[in-house]
């Protein structure tokens, strides 16, 4: 590491605690140790976070008394994560509803910040965190995450993305102070047209960076504009991707073109960062010190390893308004054994993302998007696709074709080509039409939904 690396580390992130008033650090060094422990000593310490976690939700959030009491269970019978299958997932449409009531009585107002989620699922949430979840033991885990990652504080380091802000306006000058100090450059999402990709890889290129964090699919896209113009390739160390699933085909092409394997991690707004890639690429480390990761059936049973399911997950550490068993909308499976870099953490074996991404035919069958072979449209030259169901009959291609396919002819050639690629995996139940467009419209989080249903209930 350079000497930037060993002050930020050591004389910056520590006076920038002192003047917030947070222990990053010091839960970053917790974590940093904790990490290399036996699994049985970090389960332990994730069984006794969640007990006092439980028994303050008991004493103090009138929902979780309600929901206990009705159930006949008492904080005692809530031991360890196992036990956690006696209360039912919490869904984000439950949240809404019950409101206040979620929020701890003993909780002081003033240490409470009010956080909102994009609403890019279709289902928009606000709820409370707290200073000691979010900026203490919240951001030491993206700290950690990074390093994994092989990027430690003061490395020069690219946000590709909308940065997320927390707190009020004192928190927030002091994050974009931190920011300085990271020496972290940020691009929006909504810079990425094809008019100013140009200047975004020249951008890139100057600030010399050591690493890059990005939405999969803008850096996707920049990683395709490289190829497909020969522009010279920004030199960094690490790719880290999050906020959206990484998929085959975009983990492919930025490997591609910036000769590293990318990072996949895994957070969300509700609980931060909760899992994530090391150098191994043998599934995402589950931050279990922090979090208790379940992977369960839609009646909120344990799956076995290897099959699929919901992830809900319950935050240790937000007292001020307790996320117990919380139904994140995405689903994955759980790895067995030990990576091969000696954690012990569990992980992630496959993160599928949203599970309503998926198409539905009139008798009731799913096409999940990991039948389709999707990563075939990259073999083709499209630059970003976008597939839509309408109506139960019909399913709608978008697809941002190649700049060298810009006749009708060429267009026309390779629309059949996809067709005759997708047809026999839609099946009868549904008739294809291929739209190529110049733009696909990001949500409001700036996250490409590449799978999207227009059908109710889904």
């Amino acid at each position: 590491m350079s000497l930037y690396n060993v002050l930020a580390r050591n004389v910056m992130a520590p006076a920038l605690d002192f003047l917030r008033g947070t222990h990053t650090i010091s839960c970053l060094r917790d974590l940093e140790e904790s990490q290399w422990w036996p699994w049985e000593r970090i389960e332990e310490l994730q069984s006794e976070r969640l007990r006092r976690l439980v028994e303050h939700a008991y004493v103090h959030v009138p929902y979780y008394r309600t929901l206990l009491q009705e159930r006949g269970i008492t904080p005692s019978d809530i031991r360890s994560a196992s036990d956690l299958t006696a209360l039912p997932v919490l869904t984000r449409q439950q949240v809404q509803q019950v409101g206040a009531l979620m929020v701890a009585d003993n909780w002081p107002r003033e240490r409470l910040h009010l956080t909102k989620t994009s609403g890019s699922t279709g289902t928009p949430l606000q709820f409370y965190g707290t200073r000691e979840d979010q900026l203490d033991h919240g951001f030491a885990r993206s700290i950690r995450a990074l390093e994994w990652a092989g990027l430690h504080l003061g490395d020069r380091t690219a946000l590709i993305g909308r940065p997320r802000l927390y707190g009020g306006g004192r928190y927030r000058f002091l994050q974009n102070a931190a920011r300085h100090v990271q020496r972290s450059l940020s691009v929006h999402v909504d810079t990425l047209s094809d008019e100013a990709l140009p200047g975004v890889v020249r951008l890139l290129a100057a600030h010399r960076l050591d690493g890059i964090w990005s939405y999969p699919n803008a850096i996707a896209l920049i990683a395709g504009f490289i190829r497909d113009t020969n522009a010279p390739v920004p030199a960094v160390r690490s790719i880290v991707t999050g906020g959206a699933e990484l998929l085959s085909h975009e983990r492919s092409i930025v490997r591609e073109v910036f000769g590293t394997e990318p990072y996949s991690k895994y957070s969300s707004y509700e609980a931060l960062d909760i899992a994530c890639e090391c150098s191994a690429h043998e599934g995402l480390h589950i931050s279990a010190e922090d979090i208790v990761l379940e992977v369960v059936d839609d009646a909120g049973a344990a799956l076995p390893p290897g099959t699929e399911g919901r992830i809900v997950v319950t935050n240790l550490h937000n007292y001020g308004m307790p996320f117990i068993r919380y139904d994140l909308g995405d689903s994955g499976t759980m790895m067995t054994g030990t990576c091969s870099c000696k954690r012990t953490l569990p992980r992630l074996g496959s993160l599928v993302g949203r599970k309503n991404r998926f198409l539905v035919t009139r008798s009731g069958a799913r096409v999940f998007p990991g039948t389709l072979f999707l990563d075939q449209l990259a073999g083709l030259g499209m630059r970003q696709y976008q597939i839509v169901q309408e109506t139960v009959d019909e399913v709608v291609m978008r697809l941002i074709p190649p700049p060298d396919a810009s006749s009708t002819a060429e267009r026309a050639t390779l629309e059949r080509r996809v067709a005759d690629m997708f047809d026999s995996r839609f099946g009868p139940e549904f008739s294809l039409r291929v739209e190529f467009v110049d733009h696909i419209k990001p949500s409001i989080a700036g996250k490409h939904v590449f799978m999207l249903s227009m059908l109710p209930d889904v």
